[in-house]
C-alpha cells in the first residue's frame, strides 16, 4: 500500500498542480530517502508526470526524472492544500512533521512534502536511460494496453505458487497489491491458494477483467484509504474506495453474495481474505 490506483490518483493530482512549476530547492531531512544529487533537480521546470505500476515519475526540463516510490507508508502532500487540513491520527496542518523526509520548494514559494513513517519509500534522480534500466524487471502495467489476455495467461502458467502470490509479483504484473488481488480473485471466484498454473484460460479471462475493473473503480473513488489511514491524496483527503471492498479487511463479515463469513489466512506472509463458499 499504496497500490496502482492510489499512485495514479496522486499522479493525476500532481499533473494538475505541478506542471510548469520550477523546483528551487530540495531539503533532505532523511538522507536515505533521496538517492542522487538534488542539485541536478534545482531550478528545473516540471514538464510532465508518468507512472508504471506503483512508481511515479516527475519529468524535468533538463531531461532528468525524479522517481518516487511510496512503498508502504509514503505520502506526497502539497502544502498549498494541507495547511489547516488535519488528517487521521496525526495533525498534518503542521509541516514538516516527524514523518517528513523531503521538502521540495518551488519558485512561487509553494512546497511539496514527502512523508514516510516507516522510511521504506524513496525518491531517486535518473536519466531516461537509467530509468528504463531500473524498471526493466517490472512486469506490464495493469492499465497499459500491452497488458493483454495472452500475456496475463502466459505469466500465470509460469509458476506453481498460489495465484494470489503470483499476482503480487511485480516482475510479472506491475501495480497489483494486496487489496486488489484479494478482491479480483473473489469476483472471479478463484481460491487464492490455487496453484497459478492451474488457472484455466476462462478463469484468467475473468480475473484480468476484474483486475482492470476494480482498479479503474478505485481511481474514480480517489483510491483506498484502508484501516491504517496511511494513504491520503496530496490535498490531505482520504480515498473512498475502501467502502467498495469485497473481501479485503472484511474477515468475519458476511460474504456480499452468499453471506458466508469471510475468512482470513496468511499466504506468502500477507493477509489473505476470501469466501470459503464462493471461492472453493
Amino acid at each position: 500500500m499504496p497500490e496502482l490506483p492510489e499512485v495514479e490518483v496522486v499522479r493525476q493530482f500532481l499533473d494538475g498542480h505541478l506542471l510548469g512549476k520550477t523546483i528551487s530547492n530540495i531539503e533532505i531531512l532523511t538522507p536515505k530517502s533521496f538517492i542522487g544529487d538534488p542539485k541536478l533537480a534545482q531550478n528545473q521546470k516540471i514538464i510532465k508526470t508518468s507512472r508504471i505500476g506503483k512508481q511515479l515519475s516527475i519529468h524535468l526540463e533538463n531531461n532528468l526524472v525524479l522517481l518516487f516510490h511510496l512503498k508502504m507508508t509514503g505520502q506526497i502532500i502539497l502544502g498549498e492544500f494541507i495547511f489547516g487540513h488535519p488528517t487521521p491520527k496525526e495533525d498534518k496542518s503542521i509541516l514538516p512533521n516527524k514523518s517528513t523526509r523531503l521538502v521540495f520548494t518551488f519558485s512561487n514559494g509553494s512546497k511539496l512534502f514527502f512523508n514516510d513513517q516507516r522510511k521504506f519509500g524513496w525518491v531517486k534522480i535518473f536519466t531516461p536511460e537509467n530509468l528504463e534500466k531500473s524498471q526493466k524487471n517490472l512486469g506490464r502495467d495493469i492499465l497499459d494496453s500491452n497488458f493483454t489476455l495472452k500475456y496475463f495467461f502466459q505469466q500465470l502458467q509460469t509458476s506453481k505458487r498460489p495465484v494470489k502470490s503470483v499476482l503480487l509479483d511485480q516482475s510479472k504484473f506491475a501495480g497489483i497489491g494486496n487489496i486488489y488481488a484479494n478482491d479480483a480473485l473473489f469476483l472471479a471466484k478463484i481460491n487464492p491458494q490455487t496453484p497459478s498454473n492451474q488457472i484455466s484460460s476462462e478463469k484468467a479471462t475473468k480475473l484480468r477483467k476484474f483486475l482492470i475493473q476494480i482498479m479503474k473503480e478505485s481511481i474514480l473513488a480517489g483510491g483506498s484509504t484502508a484501516k491504517d489511514n496511511k494513504y491520503i491524496r496530496p490535498d490531505g483527503s482520504s480515498g473512498q474506495n475502501q467502502f467498495n471492498f469485497r473481501v479485503y479487511q472484511r474477515d468475519g463479515e458476511p460474504c456480499l453474495i452468499c453471506k458466508t463469513p469471510i475468512k482470513r489466512i496468511k499466504l506468502g506472509g500477507r493477509g489473505t481474505f476470501y469466501c470459503p463458499h464462493c471461492q472453493k
